[in-house]
């Protein structure tokens, strides 16, 4: 349990608090002229070092779902495709809506007929 409990530690520390500290020496050292920039502390190093982790993570992950460049849109032949593929599907329900109305429309008159004859 000792041994489980020192290598988490261990691990947290050389890859959360050791590049946390690095970020925030550096911070602190390159702007320290500038007086527009504050002093970092431990968290906010850490803080910056999981933004910087984690924005290279995504930014190399070829499954993520963040993507740079324009996007062109369809060009208008493919837009007519869509277009006529909709048409004929609507074309295609509004038939098979008649087909029904119609079925159910003979079994309405099949019943009354059935109704008629049992009375």
């Amino acid at each position: 349990m000792i041994t489980a409990i020192f290598i988490v530690m261990g691990l947290i520390a050389g890859f959360i608090i050791s590049p946390g500290w690095v970020c925030m020496t550096l911070w602190n050292h390159l702007l320290k002229d500038y007086n527009i920039f504050a002093q970092m502390n431990l968290f906010q190093g850490i803080m910056l070092w999981l933004i910087i982790a984690l924005s290279l993570y995504a930014l190399n992950n070829k499954q993520a779902l963040i993507g740079f460049g324009s996007y062109t849109g369809l060009n208008p032949e493919q837009i007519r495709d869509i277009m006529e593929r909709s048409k004929k599907q609507e074309i295609k329900l509004n038939n098979e809506s008649e087909n029904i109305k119609k079925e159910s429309e003979e079994i309405n008159s099949v019943e009354k007929k059935n109704d008629e004859v049992l009375k």
